[in-house]
């Protein structure tokens, strides 16, 4: 019992691991911004005043709170599994 118990703790552990890594990927590709790599994103966006930097900062935003929304439904799903197949 204690094993399965550690073994879903190791679990969740690593799926947190694999979303804090993909997040501090994105927050590096953001931090692009103020490299020559990112120097296209500086400019405006056609005859806006929204610039491509502005843009992929929003875009991140709803990408990271994507993210949660998986990681939290995927918990979900398998622990309520998990919870199943002990009754």
């Amino acid at each position: 019992m204690d094993s399965e118990k550690a073994l879903q703790i190791r679990q969740k552990i690593r799926q947190r691991f694999l979303f804090s890594g993909m997040t501090l990927v994105l927050y590096f590709a953001f931090a692009l911004n103020w490299t020559d790599l990112g120097s296209g994103l500086r400019e405006p966006l056609g005859d806006s005043s929204i610039t491509g930097s502005l843009l992929f900062f929003v875009l991140l935003i709803v990408v990271f709170i994507g993210f949660e929304i998986l990681f939290i439904r995927y918990s979900t799903r398998r622990s309520s599994r998990d919870s199943f197949r002990q009754a």
